[in-house]
């Protein structure tokens, strides 16, 4: 059985406060998380209950689909992960999807979809956001870079998610 991909959802803010963009960048990757089998992994949010907890509190007040029930559905499952910092190795192996590479560590996305069919990946979205004393130490800890465009051009997160998580699990079927 091919391992799952794991979406891992950062927030890089000093505050562990759940914020508006935060409700939203939830929201919007609950859809994809379903449509393409992802498991969802939200690190330092400060969250304190547990993900089906988690999932009943937040989902009528976003606009995840069907009144927040795919999102309480993905958390029932056990497909849904809460944690802090540092990330926990059960994520898998993580790939700092971003337009600043290292180029030690950057690595294309055929590299990245052969490694999901034999790894857990943890595909890790947010550093771009803030560059701060968090996104430096995860991003020096990584395993890979990922920059989707392969051309360093920062894309919206919202973009950047649905482009990675589009290409990888086409790439990760065929």
């Amino acid at each position: 059985m091919t391992p799952p991909l794991n979406l891992v959802l950062l927030n890089t803010k000093k505050s562990d406060e759940i914020s508006e963009i935060h409700r939203r960048w939830i929201a919007r990757v609950v859809p994809l998380c379903i449509a393409y089998d992802l498991h969802l992994t939200l690190a330092n949010f400060g969250i304190r209950n547990s993900p089906t907890e988690f999932a009943k509190k937040i989902a009528p007040s976003t606009s995840i689909g069907k009144g927040g029930q795919r999102f309480i559905e993905l958390a029932k499952k056990g497909w849904v992960q809460i944690t802090k910092l540092p990330l926990p190795e059960n994520v898998g192996t993580t790939v700092i999807c971003t337009s600043k590479p290292d180029k030690v560590k950057s690595k294309n996305y055929h590299h990245i979809a052969a490694l999901a069919t034999s790894e857990k990946i943890a595909l890790v979205f947010g550093c771009d956001e803030h560059r701060n004393q968090i996104t430096r130490r995860i991003m020096s800890n990584s395993n890979y870079h990922l920059d989707i465009t392969g051309k360093k051009i920062k894309l919206g997160l919202d973009t950047e998610i649905g482009a990675v998580t589009s290409i990888l699990s086409k790439l990760k079927r065929d």
